[in-house]
């Protein structure tokens, strides 16, 4: 794909089953709060290395709770879900034990694609499955 005379790729939804390792290959890096509703309901967390094509976001829907930071160095997100590893969760809590940070929503998704400034939107944050 190309916008604006820059080739770009799909962002993909990472399977609930990979997730846990691919956070694991982002610990360590940058994580800042990215993008949201006005009603704060949808909330997308970046997480970048800054020299790095690529990059991250966990993406999280029926936002109810947020506390921690804003933006932090050494990110060690994790998603912890209820019921335990369902695959359409009823509880969602995104947490950085050692930076203070948690956010509670109804579910959260990793999000992988290239890093580009045009992710300022959510209609930006579009994904492909496959």
């Amino acid at each position: 794909m190309e916008r604006n005379g820059i080739r770009t790729t799909m962002k993909k939804i990472i399977d609930r089953a990979n997730q846990v390792a691919i956070l694991a290959q982002w610990r360590g890096a940058r994580a800042q709060i990215w993008v949201f509703d006005v009603s704060l309901k949808r909330m997308a967390i970046r997480i970048y290395r800054p020299q790095e094509l690529e990059l991250i976001y966990i993406t999280a829907v029926g936002c109810k709770h947020i506390a921690g930071p804003f933006s932090w160095e050494k990110a060690d997100l994790s998603i912890e879900t209820h019921p335990k590893n369902a695959e359409i969760p009823t509880d969602c809590r995104i947490i950085d034990r050692e930076a203070g940070f948690e956010l509670r929503c109804s579910d959260a998704r990793v999000v992988r694609g290239p890093a580009t400034d045009f992710d300022k939107t959510f209609d930006n944050l579009v994904v492909e499955t496959k």
